[in-house]
C-alpha cells in the first residue's frame, strides 16, 4: 500500500506557478488521506479565490494519480493563516533560486495578509444590514483599527451612500485603491466604479461570483486589521461566493424582532454552519422605540424573544438596538460616522472576543491535526453538504 511520505515526495515535483517553489518546500499541503486506492489531498493556498487554484490542483492530481495503486484523487483548498504566511515569506527569503524578484515576492505575500473579515448577513432585505455594516466599522475605526469595507451587495450598493463618498475608485501599482472616508475607513463599492451610481448593474450569477472575488483579491487594502463585508440578502451566489472563497474569521446575524425576519435569518446561520463559518453572534435591530415623553420602550415589531432565539442558534445575542431616527438621517446625509452608542461598544469587544476564542481554537486543531489526530473543521464537510453546495473536488 502506498504510504504518505511517498505521496508527499511526489509532490515535491509540484510547483506554486507564482512563487516557483514547490508545495511542500513552502509548506502547502497541510494534509494526506489515503483510504484504499482513493487519496484525499488538503491544500493551503497564500489567498482566497487564487486564480492559479485550479493549476496547482490539476497539478497535484496529475502527480498523485501516476502510482499505480491510486485511483481516484480528491484535491481541496484552504487558505493560509497570517502565521503561515509569515512562515512562507521565510522560506521565500532563504531560497536563493527564485527566478524573481524577491522583494516582488515579499511584497505580493505581504498583501495577501489574512485580515480578520467578518461578514454580515440578514437574510431578508430591509433590517439595517448595511447601515450595521457601517456604525460597526465604524466604532471599530474609533478604537484605533485600521478598516475596511467590501460592499457585496453588488445590485444594490449602499455603503458609499452611507458614508457620503463619490470619488471614483482607481488603479495604483499593485491593485484598485480603496476610497476613504472622513475618517480614513476604506471602501469598495460597485458604485464607485459606475458613471451613474442610479444605474442597475443586470448581471448573472457567475459574473456577480468572479466581481466579488476580485473585489476582495485584486484591491490593494494595505495594513487592514478588520475587513467587514457588506452581503445582500438570502443565501444565493453572492453569499455563496463569500462564504466558500474568502478566509471569513465568522458572520454576524442582524435580524429584527419579527419571526418571520428570524425564520429567514436562520437560513443563513445554516448555510454558515454546514460551510464550517463561525456565527459569531446576532444583533437585533429596531428591537424597540423610545417614547420620547415618557421614555417607556415600544415594541412595535413585537415583544423580542431574540435570546432564546440565539441560543437556538448556538451564538449569543450580542446587541439590542432600538429604532433611531438619526441613523436613517446620518445614512442618507452620509455622516454615519458621527453615529455613536454605548451598545455598538459592548457589541464590538463581544465581537472581538468571540474571533479571539474561534482562533485560538482553530490553533488547538491544528497542533492536533500535525500530530496526526482529526482534521480541522475547514476538512470535514460531509459529502452530502459537498454535493448541495457544489463543493466538487477536483
Amino acid at each position: 500500500m502506498i504510504s504518505e511520505k511517498q505521496i508527499r515526495d511526489s509532490l515535491t515535483n509540484v510547483m506554486d506557478p507564482e512563487i516557483h517553489m514547490n508545495i511542500i518546500e513552502l509548506n502547502m499541503v497541510k494534509d494526506v488521506k489515503i483510504n484504499e486506492s482513493k487519496v484525499d489531498v488538503l491544500i493551503a493556498l497564500t489567498v482566497a479565490g487564487c486564480p492559479l487554484a485550479d493549476t496547482i490542483k490539476k497539478d497535484v492530481r496529475n502527480e498523485v494519480m501516476k502510482f499505480e495503486e491510486v485511483n481516484e484523487v480528491n484535491v481541496e483548498t484552504t487558505v493560509m493563516t497570517k502565521e503561515e504566511l509569515d512562515g512562507l515569506k521565510i522560506t521565500v527569503q532563504k531560497n536563493r533560486g527564485t527566478q524573481q524578484s524577491q522583494d516582488e515576492l515579499i511584497s505580493r505575500l505581504e498583501k495577501k495578509k489574512n485580515e480578520n473579515l467578518i461578514a454580515i448577513v440578514s437574510g431578508k432585505g430591509g433590517v439595517g444590514k448595511s447601515s450595521m455594516t457601517a456604525i460597526l466599522a465604524s466604532e471599530l475605526k474609533r478604537t484605533g483599527h485600521n478598516v475596511g469595507i467590501l460592499d457585496a451587495d453588488v445590485t444594490g450598493p449602499s455603503i458609499a451612500k452611507i458614508f457620503g463618498v463619490t470619488k471614483r475608485l482607481m488603479k495604483g501599482k499593485t491593485g484598485i485603491i480603496p476610497a476613504e472616508t472622513e475618517s480614513g475607513l476604506k471602501l469598495i463599492s460597485v458604485n464607485l466604479m459606475l458613471d451613474n451610481p442610479e444605474m442597475p448593474t443586470v448581471w448573472r450569477g457567475p459574473i456577480i461570483n468572479n466581481l466579488i472575488r476580485q473585489l476582495y483579491t485584486d484591491v490593494d487594502w494595505g495594513d487592514i486589521d478588520y475587513l467587514l463585508i457588506d452581503l445582500p440578502p438570502g443565501t444565493g451566489d453572492a453569499p455563496l461566493t463569500v462564504f466558500q472563497s474568502l478566509p471569513l474569521s465568522g458572520i454576524v446575524l442582524v435580524s429584527t424582532p419579527q419571526d418571520l425576519s428570524k425564520m429567514i435569518v436562520s437560513k443563513s446561520a445554516n448555510m454558515a454552519k454546514m460551510l464550517k463559518i463561525p456565527v459569531l453572534g446576532l444583533i437585533e435591530n429596531m428591537s424597540y422605540l423610545n417614547c420620547k415623553h415618557c421614555g417607556d420602550k415600544n415594541f412595535i415589531l413585537g415583544e423580542s424573544r431574540s435570546e432564546e432565539f440565539a441560543e437556538k442558534l448556538d451564538t449569543e445575542l450580542i446587541a439590542r438596538l432600538p429604532f433611531e431616527k438619526d441613523i436613517a438621517e446620518l445614512c442618507d446625509a452620509g455622516k454615519i460616522e458621527e453615529y455613536q452608542n454605548k451598545e455598538i461598544s459592548n457589541t464590538i469587544e463581544k465581537i472581538k472576543s468571540t474571533i479571539k476564542e474561534q482562533k485560538d481554537k482553530n490553533s488547538i486543531e491544528t497542533i492536533v491535526s500535525s500530530a496526526g489526530g482529526s482534521l480541522s473543521p475547514a476538512w470535514n464537510k460531509s459529502e452530502e453538504q459537498k454535493k448541495k453546495f457544489k463543493l466538487t473536488p477536483v
